[in-house]
């Protein structure tokens, strides 16, 4: 996966947690949100060079 479409998957990803925010309000999403940060962290560690 090249850099842009890897930052474009993040970009979507942290989208969705500020709509989940929006929608379920702070405390119903949070489990949503840290599983969501979780998989954000992952893939910027998986694709750590083309993200450099």
């Amino acid at each position: 996966m090249g850099k842009a479409k890897v930052k474009m998957v993040i970009r979507f990803l942290k989208r969705t947690q500020a709509e989940k925010i929006c929608v379920l309000g702070e405390n119903e999403s949070k489990a949503d949100v840290e599983q969501i940060q979780k998989v954000i962290e992952d893939i910027e560690d998986f694709y750590e060079a083309e993200l450099e």
